[in-house]
């Protein structure tokens, strides 16, 4: 594996929509990095929109060749600070911090006049399986920091959720001041909007009562049974009271409506936070935005401060026993470029509401 501070890495890159080719990659391990060889992951509708060739023409010219996902979990090899045991179970973050890209040193004495903007939107920063050789590697290297330890009590599968609903924990902070003063509704039946609402169920204890869910499919409304859940085909926004807080989870080709919807349905001076991604501009209702007073916020991947509090947060079998409806039946096997091909091939066609696993076998 490792030779002179190099580790080489088995990797399945991406070199074109719907064709992955296995290659060597070396990565330098220096001072506060962590060896990691991941065991398991889980599918990204951004995976899915780089395998199939969704994303536009100039980004796969980019970003091709990549060894995608961003959501998995694995084994510690080897900490060279000694922090962190081999073996550990870890979960990790993504979002590599640009300060960790120069030279892995930290500014430990930035300007008071400076504003600080979060990692998560630093454009400098890199993140795993986007641009960057992602989980689908033998090795990985990443930060200390990037590396969360897993509690004994959370599973496998339970905590390879984490990054996903990380995105989620980090764009509720946005509204965590709203929370309190009325209802807060999310938009978006999917395994975004199911981990959003799950999250402010079970970690910002928002009651049912208060927590509003709508959805274009019952069968998957069905699954939030600690929220009010609505069929948007037939409710009028414009009724609703006291919703201070949305979340817009639904992206593509449901954003406008979406985000529309959340505008006649949100109170004056309400605060609407979107997290769907889509790849084309969504026409909003401006008039409204300003005669109500609206503040509409962008939220966008997250940091470790949030992996290190769901650490704690998933140790609750309740909330536990809410992200278990994702799970799948198994997970698939991968051994080779071929399981993998298989594997995203039955993901294109996956019409079923959960989640679908990779896990990882390397010798």
């Amino acid at each position: 594996m490792e030779n002179k501070g190099i580790v080489n890495s088995r990797a399945y890159q991406l070199i074109e929509p719907e064709k992955f080719e296995e290659v060597i990659l070396q990565h330098a391990v220096n001072n506060d990095q962590v060896v990691v060889q991941p065991s398991l992951a889980s599918i990204c509708h951004a995976d899915m929109r780089y395998y199939t060739g969704q994303r536009r023409k100039e980004a796969l010219q980019r970003k091709l060749p990549m060894a995608l996902f961003h959501e998995g979990i694995g084994h510690v090899v080897k900490s060279k600070d000694g922090s962190l045991a081999k073996g550990q179970r870890v979960v990790m973050v993504p979002n590599i911090p640009a300060r960790r890209l120069k030279d892995n040193t930290i500014d430990d004495n930035p300007s008071s006049n400076r504003r600080v903007v979060k990692d998560n939107y630093l454009p400098d920063s890199v993140f795993l399986g986007s641009g960057y050789d992602g989980i689908g590697q033998q090795y990985l290297v990443l930060p200390t920091e990037n590396v969360i330890p897993i509690p004994d009590h959370v599973p496998d599968e339970i905590a390879v959720l984490a990054e996903l609903t990380s995105v989620s924990l980090h764009a509720a902070s946005h509204v965590s001041g709203y929370l309190c003063c009325g209802k807060v509704a999310v938009f978006g039946d999917g395994p975004v909007g199911y981990l959003t609402a799950a999250t402010l169920h079970h970690v910002f204890d928002i009651p049912k009562e208060n927590l509003l869910v709508f959805g274009a499919i019952r069968e998957r409304l069905a699954h939030f049974d600690f929220a009010i859940t609505h069929l948007v085909h037939d409710f009028n926004f414009r009724e609703e009271e006291d919703v201070v807080a949305v979340m817009e989870c639904t992206g593509g080709a449901f954003s406008k409506n979406a985000i529309n919807q959340a505008i006649d349905l949100i109170e004056p001076q309400g605060k609407i936070t979107l997290m769907g991604v889509s790849e084309e501009h969504v026409p909003l209702n401006t008039r409204d935005v300003l005669e109500k007073g609206l503040t509409i916020c962008g939220s966008s991947r997250s940091t470790d401060e949030e992996f290190k509090t769901l650490m704690n947060a998933f140790q609750s079998q309740a909330y536990q026993r809410t992200l278990a409806k994702l799970l799948p039946d198994q997970n698939e096997r991968i051994r080779n470029v071929k399981d993998l091909q298989r594997a995203m091939n039955k993901a294109t066609k996956n019409k079923d509401w959960g989640k679908i696993f990779l896990s990882f076998e390397w010798d």
